[in-house]
């Protein structure tokens, strides 16, 4: 029996109708052949839920886009057409597009259902290793080549744009940003989002090699677990974006290195020309020995053992100053006891100071703010003592009154 869909309203004018939409949506039918099973998730563009296809029971995900007004929605209606070439790619790193339409004033797209996780969410779980990396920021980088290929331009390229499902990641996502420009005032909406838009993106101009550069900086976070540049508004990080320099730690080595730095360079000029001619410069960093990495370069330049104190603060990083003083060969031997023993010297004589100067500190703190305290306390005394006399007064004048009355 095939499942009825909500009656309209007949004082309804055929506008935007979210309530409506959450009134309904769980029940078959409500986007014709598919019934909605959960909510996945909701960001810029609109609210994602899992559905599945009443016909042949396959999972797909329905997107349902953010609209502020009768206005925005035409515009987003009329836009809606050009997604027929972003439905033509079929790749295996990229979300697929299955259709499109409208409900309650509501347009969705229906596509791929491409797992729950994303890479936003891989990340925010921990740090990934080298290879786990560069594994699935290769296969997100060939779903960019793929639309690149096709003369189209993602514009919005974000970890929680890459879906993971098993092995595989399939950017998702791209066409939106076209969608929903007209809707939105705030850079962070419609033209990508500020940690990784490119800097000509401010100008709002931009082509497929800025997509390069947000490919740049997830790359960069992919390794470092952080983005490059950050800040307290999005137009501090767009103009860091615009004349910063990002820094590399130094476990990011070799031609791992040079491919972010050339990413991330500020004019698109200068960057790869194309997604493929950064994904045959990973090639080679990925075929890179381990002493590219942070563990062989340590290998490679021995430090001093981190004593305590400051030395031990920055153990394991290493410094241009470790490496001068170990050629210089003042690492070890008498001269480390010396110290040490300098050290332990020093720390016996300042530790009791320390100890009693800090028990006096909390002594002198306690008396400086005592006769607030005892005054404060005087205060409340007295506001008690005044509330009783007031109940006292109001009792016995009660009492007067009724004495007179009778």
């Amino acid at each position: 029996m095939e499942a009825q869909r909500p009656q309209q309203d007949p004082g309804d004018d055929g506008g935007i109708r979210w309530e409506s939409f959450y009134q309904h949506y769980r029940k078959p039918g409500y986007v014709p052949g598919y019934e909605i099973l959960h909510k996945l998730g909701a960001g810029v563009f609109g609210i994602v839920f899992k559905a599945r296809k009443e016909s042949i029971g396959k999972d797909y995900a329905i997107k349902f886009l953010k609209v502020d007004d009768e206005a925005t929605r035409d515009a987003v209606a009329r836009e809606l057409s050009s997604v027929r070439l972003f439905a033509q790619v079929d790749h295996p790193n990229l979300v697929s597009i299955e259709d499109r339409g409208e409900v309650d004033g509501i347009p969705y797209l229906i596509m791929g259902y491409a797992g729950q996780e994303t890479l936003r969410s891989r990340l925010d779980a921990g740090p990934l290793d080298r290879e786990e990396a560069l594994r699935i920021f290769v296969q997100a980088a060939r779903g960019v080549q793929a639309l690149h290929e096709r003369s189209l331009v993602h514009f919005d390229l974000k970890p929680a744009n890459v879906f993971l499902k098993g092995e595989v990641a399939r950017v998702g996502d791209y066409g939106l940003s076209k969608l929903v420009t007209e809707s939105r005032h705030s850079l962070s909406f419609g033209r990508g989002t500020p940690y990784y838009m490119a800097p000509e993106m401010l100008k709002r101009r931009g082509d497929e090699r800025s997509d390069v550069y947000s490919l740049g900086v997830i790359l960069y976070e992919c390794l470092t677990g952080d983005v490059p540049f950050k800040g307290d508004s999005e137009w501090e990080v767009l103009r860091k974006h615009e004349e910063e320099v990002p820094i590399l730690p130094v476990g990011v080595q070799g031609t791992l290195r040079d491919v972010v730095l050339r990413c991330l360079a500020k004019a698109p000029e200068e960057r790869f020309a194309s997604v493929k001619d950064l994904i045959d410069a990973l090639s080679g960093a990925r075929a890179a020995p381990p002493s590219a990495s942070a563990q062989g370069q340590a290998e490679a330049e021995p430090r001093p053992p981190a004593g305590p104190g400051i030395a031990g603060a920055n153990s394991g990083r290493g410094t241009e100053a470790d490496s001068e003083s170990v050629r210089a060969g003042g690492g070890g031997g008498p001269v480390e006891g010396l110290f040490r023993g300098f050290e332990l010297v020093v720390m016996a004589i300042l530790g009791p100071i320390l100890l009693l100067s800090t028990g006096l500190g909390h002594v002198l703190a306690f008396l400086v703010r005592l006769p607030g305290r005892l005054l404060g306390s005087a205060f409340a005394i007295l506001g008690y003592v005044l509330i009783v006399w007031l109940v006292v007064v109001v009792v016995f004048g009660l009492l007067g009154l009724v004495r007179i009355v009778g």
